[in-house]
């Protein structure tokens, strides 16, 4: 992957050009079909994703819980711990796919690294699970 296709998505924003290097060595395209789900409330975190193009919905049990576009981040409550939670590892919500989606997938052990390897896209992460939980 290449650091100018992660540009884009506000979480990587303050990163350098090393670093944006060091995520996109990390990260893998992949691409979901409307409907498809992108991980399941209570399921294991594996990975870590964000939304290049498509749009996906949040679900927690029935509840429609918000909707995520291009730029859009989701899994870091999962992947990375955060001092604000209590870390399980678990899912904690539904991501259903509404239109074809093209997004970028880190593996949880990466993602963890490289949070602990660059403090600013820890602190956006911390950002994101902030204004989540707020």
């Amino acid at each position: 992957m290449k650091s100018a296709d992660l540009q884009a998505i506000p979480v990587f924003a303050g990163l350098s050009p090393d670093e944006l290097a060091r995520v996109a060595a990390a990260a893998r395209p992949v691409h979901f079909d409307a409907g498809q789900v992108v991980v399941n409330e209570g399921e294991f975190a594996f990975d870590f994703y964000a939304i290049t193009d498509g749009t996906a919905e949040v679900r927690r049990g029935e509840a429609h819980v918000a909707d995520l576009g291009a730029g859009d981040v989701l899994g870091e409550l999962g992947v990375v711990p955060q001092p604000s939670h209590r870390w399980t590892r678990r899912r904690g919500a539904t991501v259903v796919v509404t239109a074809p989606t093209d997004a970028i997938a880190i593996d949880g052990g990466d993602f963890r690294r490289l949070t602990g390897e660059i403090p600013a896209l820890a602190d956006a992460i911390r950002a994101v699970a902030a204004e989540r939980h707020a």
